[in-house]
């Protein structure tokens, strides 16, 4: 009898252990990211920049997302994101991809405070959004 209360204890504590460990959910993306750059879609006599307070931006929480556009929210959810191996995208090279609510997989590359969206490739009318941390 001691003996299977002694395994029964383990158990529980092992399986309290192995709850507890924090998955590793990708890159720290919390807080706000607002454009800066688009590359991709110029039309002629606009400037691809974007000044700070321009209303463009992600704003993510866990693995909650908001996008705002021109100050509007536009798009809420989810999102899941993967570390990539160097994926050629542009020239560069994305080290994560990222799906907002299990959708299409967008490529990413991420550094300390900024991180570049790529939605498909420039030469295919594809974009290239640079996004710096606030």
């Amino acid at each position: 009898m001691k003996n299977i209360f002694r395994l029964t204890l383990s158990m529980i504590v092992l399986f309290t252990i192995i709850s507890c460990e924090k998955k590793a959910t990708g890159p720290e993306l919390d807080g706000t990211w607002e454009l800066r750059h688009v590359a991709g879609i110029q039309v002629r006599g606009v400037d691809p920049n974007f000044k700070p307070g321009n209303g463009n931006s992600f704003k993510f929480d866990g693995q909650n997302f908001e996008k705002y556009s021109d100050g509007k929210k536009v798009l809420s959810g989810s999102f899941t994101v993967t570390p990539e191996k160097d994926v050629p995208v542009n020239n560069r090279k994305a080290n994560y991809s990222i799906k907002f609510n299990n959708e299409e997989k967008l490529y990413m590359l991420l550094s300390e405070n900024k991180f570049i969206l790529f939605d498909g490739v420039i030469a295919a009318d594809g974009t290239e959004s640079t996004f710096e941390k606030q």
